[in-house]
């Protein structure tokens, strides 16, 4: 499994939740977003596009992605990247 924690910048509209959400189909690994703090953590599968329309995440939360499967390294690198600019996962 391959995991990278990050803050968002700037807020997510719908739109664009419903097309990563989208374009995380493509991979056959399982993607989990993780947020929130310990008393209140919330896991949603990137691929769902209900999950992804309802995210309450905004400008400076802070979230991890975490894939696992076949292609994760693949699938984690792409989902930084949209979420992220320039996001290199370790």
């Amino acid at each position: 499994m391959r995991v990278h924690e990050f803050r968002i910048e700037g807020d997510f509209d719908r739109d664009e939740l419903l097309r990563i959400s989208s374009q995380a189909s493509q991979f056959a690994s399982e993607i989990k977003l993780t947020f929130g703090d310990e008393d209140n953590q919330r896991i949603v599968d990137v691929k769902s596009l209900l999950g992804m329309m309802l995210l309450p995440i905004h400008n400076g939360s802070t979230v991890r992605i975490s894939a696992r499967g076949q292609d994760e390294l693949e699938a984690l690198e792409y989902m930084c990247g949209l979420f992220q600019h320039g996001c290199a996962p370790h």
